[in-house]
């Protein structure tokens, strides 16, 4: 749909063509028919009032984009695109429902109503919501605490979905997506890892044929209690390991003749038929395990929330389910997001989380496992050409459900390791172990170094801390170590020491340009981010620094000159603290002026030390030149130097007065470089005068009384 905005008074001028996103379908999507609409904007200028069916089609995108939907095109495309998702998708949810330790019909249950509700409020067209194996690890961790055998935790599932869908629909509700943006890059990229390792070795154990026991894992079972492998069937390895060979070369298979694709594509149905026909004939004799009866039918839509007992469990598992919320809301919306971009669209994210939420609801309603936007099912939707939410999700459901009416008795015979083998090899793809080695590999750049190699250690906790505490303390402790991240990096935001390079006529970053100058005795350097309560006091160590080191070396500072180019933000307390240093430079006869101020850091330092810079720093204002030069102005007032001005054009010879060599070496400010206080208190009834302006300090500065101060 294009909206066309303009002006009542001007509807020439001012023409604005805007794209809806929920139409903008992306390069494998067929062009809708374009209908512009005309919406006045009122003639002052002031915002217009968005009308109730407006509202309404960004809330549900489908009664935007499905009236303009050409059905004679995309129908035939996006019904074989449900066929072929709808298939993957449930020999898929059987394994995850194994995988979050319910009943296995709880896999397909959860993948009816969830995908059609997403497709009423998502974005996303190649999004195809169903079961996800991350999401089914942490519920299996969450309902592995439940007591009481699997019909419990398969009816504790609907009270933990319900709560994840509640979780997630609020967020969307107020607008609470930024909050999983404290969960950085690298710490989910160590949890997913560590998660997929999780979820491989918890299929491992009934992949071999190993009995359900109470002795762990197979990693407990080799180190702790080896007897138990004793119990390890041959023929189900055997019949695994045929499993894992057929899944892993039928991708080979799109290569070659067209009914090979067709296996290529359906290599997971085709799987579930072909080990069902063999383990009818040999899982008895030989011991495999199968399926066994799965009910027929749909679920019975119902409240998970009945009793004063489910209320106590719905309060135990809360904790797990917020956090469940917020994986599945960020790796559901990174999935969709990238292939979004992809395809030239946008996915928004209040409505994906509106989507997700809706969903979730829907499918506690059938007593289904939390439900995700599945990666690997988004790069079949793409590769297929999926048309809208018809074929990526409506039809899925459809799909789901003629099996469940059908060819529910067929399941039967499904052995159980061949969905533990589809999730190990669907597991194997999550992990990213490549992103560890390119932040590894960013140690050699020059800028901010020590960033990447706290992102790189920042991985490894979050991947150690899910691998041997689990997947919830893990994401918890990838959670905390990504805020320390955050706190560390404006606690301790780089400053960058500032030189003039001729070449270029600009103040640059000396440790990038080689060709920069810095004038003798003077100080320019540029905060890299805001500057506030918690990190300005680092910023006073580092000038603090850098004065006793010049006057070590020889050469005292004489003015400072503070860029606020990459200063997005100033608090109070940052404003305060500038005024002190003020005070503290003028008693020290060092100039203080500020360059490059623009934005909320120009106002607020305008208001309060608006009258203590010369006319025009704050105003204009000044770039780091123009400070240089009006110091090189009071500098030769000062001295009364006849000859020419200065000009635009600053060398390094050009100094604010002459340098003395017989200075002495320095080991405190205070108490080398501090003048009498006596020489300083003015009063004026009794009262101590305030700060001087700037215009008298520089002239302090400029001097070279500097250089004559008594040592002590």
């Amino acid at each position: 749909m294009v909206y066309r905005l303009y002006s009542v008074q001007q509807p020439c001028e001012h023409m604005i063509d805007v794209c809806d996103s929920a139409n903008s379908l992306g390069s494998t999507a067929a062009p809708m028919a374009a209908e512009e609409r005309y919406l006045q904007l009122p003639s002052d200028g002031s915002p217009r009032r968005a009308t109730c069916k407006e509202v309404m089609r960004k809330l549900v995108p489908i009664i935007e984009w499905l009236p303009s939907y050409r059905w004679k095109e995309n129908l035939l495309k996006d019904v074989a695109s449900g066929v072929t998702l709808g298939c993957v998708l449930f020999a898929q949810s059987l394994a995850h429902a194994a995988l979050s330790k319910v009943s296995l019909i709880t896999g397909p249950y959860s993948c009816l109503l969830p995908p059609v509700l997403y497709s009423l409020f998502g974005t996303c067209v190649q999004a195809s919501v169903g079961t996800g194996g991350l999401v089914a690890l942490l519920t299996g961790e969450q309902l592995g605490q439940v007591s009481g055998g699997e019909e419990r935790r398969t009816h504790a599932s609907a009270i933990f979905t319900l709560e994840v869908g509640l979780v997630i629909g609020s967020m969307g509700v107020f607008q609470l997506a930024f909050l999983v943006r404290f969960l950085s890059k690298p710490a989910l990229s160590g949890f997913i890892t560590a998660s997929a390792i999780l979820i491989i070795l918890s299929q491992v154990k009934p992949a071999i044929g190993l009995p359900k026991t109470d002795v762990g894992g197979i990693l407990d079972i080799i180190l702790m209690h080896p007897k138990e492998m004793d119990d390890v069937n041959p023929a189900t390895i055997v019949f695994s390991i045929c499993i894992w060979l057929f899944l892993h070369f039928a991708k080979r298979l799109k290569s070659m003749g067209s009914w090979l694709k067709v296996v290529a594509e359906f290599k997971e149905v085709v799987l579930l038929v072909m080990s069902a026909l063999i383990a009818s004939r040999i899982a008895e004799p030989f011991g495999i395990a199968v399926v066994g009866h799965v009910p027929e039918g749909f679920p019975a839509l119902a409240w998970p929330l009945q009793t004063s007992d489910d209320w106590q469990l719905a309060k135990e598992l809360f904790p797990g389910a917020v956090m469940l919320a917020l994986v599945n809301f960020l790796s559901s919306f990174a999935a969709a997001r990238k292939f979004a971009m992809k395809a030239g669209y946008q996915v928004v994210a209040v409505n994906e989380l509106l989507a997700l939420g809706a969903a979730n609801v829907g499918g506690a309603m059938c007593g289904a496992v939390p439900t995700q936007i599945g990666l690997s099912r988004m790069g079949i939707a793409s590769a297929i050409g999926v048309r809208s939410q018809l074929g990526a999700n409506i039809f899925v459901a459809c799909v789901i459900a003629v099996i469940l009416l059908l060819l529910s008795p067929y399941i039967y015979y499904v052995p159980r390791c061949a969905l533990n083998i589809i999730i190990i090899l669907g597991a194997s793809s999550l992990t990213e172990f490549n992103h560890a080695a390119w932040l590894w590999s960013l140690r050699s750049t020059r800028t901010r170094q020590r960033t990447y190699v706290v992102d790189y250690a920042v991985w490894w906790v979050a991947f150690l801390f899910t691998l041997y505490l689990g997947a919830l303390k893990g994401i918890l402790g990838a959670v905390v170590v990504s805020l320390v991240l955050i706190v560390y990096q404006v606690a301790d935001p780089p400053i960058t020491t500032l030189g003039y390079c001729e070449e270029r006529g600009r103040w640059l970053n000396v440790k990038e340009r080689k060709d920069t100058t810095q004038r003798l005795g003077i100080l320019s350097f540029r905060p890299e981010g805001p500057l506030f309560y918690a990190n300005v006091e680092r910023m006073e160590e580092w000038l603090d620094e850098m004065e006793i080191s010049a006057s070590a070396e020889g050469k005292p500072l004489k003015s400072i000159i503070l860029s606020a180019a990459s200063l997005p933000f100033m608090d109070t307390s940052a404003v305060e603290a500038l005024g002190m240093m003020l005070e503290a430079y003028r008693k020290r006869k060092i100039a203080f002026l500020i360059a490059h101020a623009s934005g909320q850091p120009r106002q607020i330092l305008l208001h309060v030390l608006g009258d203590y810079m010369p006319e025009g720093c704050l105003t204009t204002p000044w770039t780091v030149e123009e400070c240089v030069q009006f110091l090189l102005q009071q500098n030769q007032e000062n001295l009364q130097v006849p000859g020419e001005s200065s000009g635009s054009s600053p060398a390094l010879s050009a100094m604010l007065s002459p340098q003395v060599r017989s200075i002495p070496r320095v080991t405190s400010i205070p108490q080398q470089l501090a003048v009498d206080e006596e020489e300083l208190d003015e009063h004026e009834d009794g009262k101590r005068l305030q700060i001087r302006p700037l215009r008298a300090s520089a002239v302090f500065a400029s001097s070279s009384n500097l250089l004559s101060l008594p040592v002590k």
